[in-house]
């Protein structure tokens, strides 16, 4: 199965299976290991937070939150954003807060992908 096969796949399940989609909105980290494997996503000091599209909703995304410097480029550093869009018809992506968090999700499709190949 390759890349594109098993990303749809999980996304064409979430879709179709209100269970399995409620369990991964309840729980991310675990409902992600379910499906893709034990050990998908690190241990780490990050949180995965799960936004349901709704054929009704328009969805906003708030820049992080800014504590001490307001200065432009700390206020343009905070508007700067990794977007992953998995696909361009609205199934799926990620936005990645900071620079860091990207070899995170990097890591976790790396393991998928490993996996998928019998690595």
């Amino acid at each position: 199965m390759d890349q594109h096969d098993i990303f749809t796949g999980h996304y064409r399940l979430l879709q179709r299976d209100q269970a399995a989609r409620q369990r991964l909105m309840s729980d991310p980290k675990a409902g992600l290991d379910e499906y893709f494997g034990s050990g998908t996503v690190p241990e780490g000091e990050f949180r995965i937070e799960i936004i349901s599209q709704e054929p009704d909703t328009i969805t906003l995304l708030l820049p992080s939150p800014i504590e001490e410097d307001t200065g432009n480029e700390a206020l343009d550093a905070a508007c700067r954003r990794i977007y992953d869009i998995l696909f361009t018809d609205g199934v799926g992506g990620y936005l990645i807060p900071d620079d860091s968090l990207t070899w995170v999700l990097r890591d976790m499709r790396s393991k998928v992908l490993d996996r998928s190949l019998g690595e």
